[in-house]
């Protein structure tokens, strides 16, 4: 078990979601998960495929008024924009339910209770594992999207001598800072080593894939590197262009660079 980190007085102290009964969740919820899609992705689907529904409307309507109804409804069902509107939100509604039960089925957490010093993985709707803090040997997780978190505890049992390590894993660590506080919150509880903040974490991220990609393309036109490249993209961008106007003979060449 690593020493606790001594945090930055400057760094956000961590603000994870927690439960009703106060417990920290490691990972995101099921609310933050279903909002995005819900107000957003959804949308967008149900506007695209209104005219189905649309189209359906306007044969159920035609059917009505051939068995003599002519009420209020067909009148407002008349105009073609308020089929494809209806349209549009009957199928928002029956995706934004097909969409919530999965993911309520599928997903999820660890809930952390810091004053029992328990965790609880939970699956569903239920509770697939229990564990003490003291169990936690290690947790780690990603901060971008699409990433995990692995908490590792320890399940040896002193009665039987048998030595085992459990691992659980949580999906979406990264999905925002409140889920990825959550993780920093139990790997200072664990006596770990904290994790930066997720926007530093992905900011870091972020330039150590920027710089890769800079000294492939510095390989490419044999350009000398410099450690200033890997902080200051200006700098790379302003002595790449050089060089490439240098290997296309629209400016001299200078000691070091590489020929055309």
């Amino acid at each position: 078990m690593t020493a606790p980190r001594t945090p930055d007085s400057a760094e956000p102290a961590p603000a994870p979601r927690r439960t009703r009964a106060g417990d920290v969740v490691v990972g995101p919820t099921v609310h933050a998960r279903y909002v995005p899609a819900a107000l957003f992705g959804l949308p967008l689907v149900a506007v695209l495929l209104s005219t189905f529904a649309g189209a359906g409307i306007q044969q159920w309507r035609t059917a009505r008024l051939r068995d003599g109804h002519d009420g209020m409804l067909e009148q407002i069902l008349e105009p073609a924009w308020a089929q494809l509107l209806l349209g549009a939100l009957a199928l928002w509604v029956l995706f934004a339910l097909w969409a919530l039960v999965p993911l309520i089925l599928t997903h999820r957490v660890v809930l952390l209770d810091e004053h029992a010093e328990t965790l609880a993985l939970r699956r569903g709707l239920r509770t697939a594992e229990r564990a003490s803090l003291a169990q936690v040997r290690y947790a780690t997780g990603d901060a971008e999207r699409g990433g995990i978190a692995l908490i590792g505890i320890d399940g040896s049992s002193a009665a039987e001598g048998e030595e085992s390590l459990q691992q659980w894993v949580v999906p979406e660590s990264g999905w925002d800072a409140a889920a990825f506080d959550g993780l920093r919150v139990l790997q200072a509880a664990a006596g770990l080593r904290p994790a930066p903040p997720r926007a530093e974490v992905v900011r870091e991220n972020r330039r150590i894939h920027r710089e890769r990609n800079h000294r492939e393309l510095a390989a490419r036109l044999g350009m000398p590197w410099r450690e200033e490249y890997a902080h200051d993209e200006v700098a790379f961008r302003t002595e790449f262009d050089r060089v490439r106007r240098v290997l296309g003979g629209k400016e001299p060449r200078r000691d070091g660079d590489p020929r055309p």
